[in-house]
């Protein structure tokens, strides 16, 4: 038998048959491996409900993994610093990193660090919230608040 007997015998009538009778098997759909999993790309939406600012965000809870050492007393919405670049995978070092906001401690609606959207007295309340909150904090946080809405009505006009 020589090799132009063998091609011959390849040769078919029904050539897209053929092709799926000798095709690869598919490729096994397996699980993402974490230590693959880019974690530099942000996950977690971020919507203000004062400002209605929009971002996606690394990390949502206490203690992000990128700040080393850090720890906050509420959870918040973090995310890594986008102008800094990210320190070398081996090293573990503390990377720059932007907190962007929290939820009311009262209505549990997602808000900005920005005055105009939020106040921290014990723990976070959105500017309607805390209005409400105001008479039962001390004369000082009272103080603040005043301050800060007045401050945020002047920027509004």
């Amino acid at each position: 038998m020589s090799i132009l007997d063998d091609d011959e015998e390849l040769v078919l009538e029904d050539e897209a048959a053929e092709i799926q009778r000798i095709g690869l098997p598919e490729e096994e759909k397996k699980p993402i491996d974490p230590e693959e999993e880019d974690e530099r790309t942000a996950r977690i939406e971020f919507n203000c409900s004062g400002c209605e600012m929009h971002e996606m965000v690394h990390y949502f809870g206490r203690k992000p993994p990128f700040a080393l050492g850090v720890e906050y007393p509420e959870d918040n919405y973090v995310m890594r610093d986008p102008f800094q670049p990210p320190p070398p995978r081996w090293q573990a070092k503390p990377e720059y990193y932007i907190t962007l906001g929290t939820k009311c401690s009262i209505c549990s609606k997602s808000v900005c660090k920005d005055t105009g959207c939020s106040f921290y007295y014990t723990s976070s309340f959105c500017l309607p919230c805390g209005k409400v909150e105001l008479k039962n904090w001390p004369v000082e946080a009272q103080a603040r608040m005043r301050k800060q809405l007045s401050v945020s009505r002047g920027s509004q006009t």
